[in-house]
Formats: structure tokens, sequence, C-alpha cells
């Protein structure tokens, strides 16, 4: 019997076709059974489907699924560095670290919020923390 090589990306949209429940894991031939089960009920009821089209259609989907759904936090170690203050302290590579130092209590809250504001009550002399759209 003829073997295939499938690239991963082909593989990627098989395996979002064939729609697996949660837990399920079906194998590569299975998973193509079904999404070829599907695609002939679908190309009996429309025959103007093409297989390029919904193919072209499923990897649209995957790369926007891909793409973070937040942004990375500003570098809390550039901003430690660019205060007078900060600079020589060593460790200073998140913002949890750097509320540590100073003693700001974060409560679950984003440290880079809490220090920001902190920031702008008690040294207002000190560049800003960055902020993200949306906060």
């Amino acid at each position: 019997m003829p073997q295939f090589n499938v690239d991963e990306d082909l593989a990627a949209v098989v395996e979002r076709l064939a729609e697996p429940k949660p837990f399920e894991h079906l194998s590569f031939n299975n998973a193509l059974r079904r999404v070829l089960t599907k695609f002939g009920q679908v190309a009996a009821e429309k025959p103007s489907i093409d297989l390029d089209e919904l193919l072209a259609e499923s990897m649209a989907l995957m790369k926007a699924r891909k793409e973070p759904k937040k942004l990375p936090s500003p570098s809390a170690k550039e901003w430690a560095a660019s205060v007078p203050d900060l600079k020589s302290k060593p460790g200073l590579n998140n913002w949890q670290a750097i509320c540590d130092l100073l003693k700001i209590e974060t409560g679950g809250d984003s440290a880079r919020r809490r220090l920001r504001n902190w920031v702008k009550e008690s040294r207002p002399s000190w560049p800003p923390v960055p902020e993200i759209k949306g906060d």
C-alpha cells in the first residue's frame, strides 16, 4: 500500500475539520475519513464547493487562532534601568520583583498596574511605568 508524507499544516487542518470531541484521540486516518465523509455530504448538498477553497478557509481560521490574544507586557528590566534609584539594584527582571523591592502590595492585581499607580502618587519624578492599551 502506498504511503504519503503529510505536511504539519495540512494535518492540523484535517484535525480541525474532523472536530474531535474533548479528549478524543483520533488517528490521522480516522480524522481524514471523518472529514471526507463530511465533505462528501456537503458536496452532495452543494456541488460547487471547491476543496482548495475549503482548505484555504480552514488555514485562515487556524492562523487567526494562533495570534496572541493579549499584548506582551513591556520590559520591566528596561524600565528599572531608566530609574536612577533602581538601576543599580540586581534582579529586577519583572514587575513583581520591582514591587517586592519597593514593598508595594499587589493583592492579586497586576504588579505593573499597581507600580504605575504608586509611581504617580509617590515618585512623580520617576519615568512613568509603561501602559498597555486597555489598562
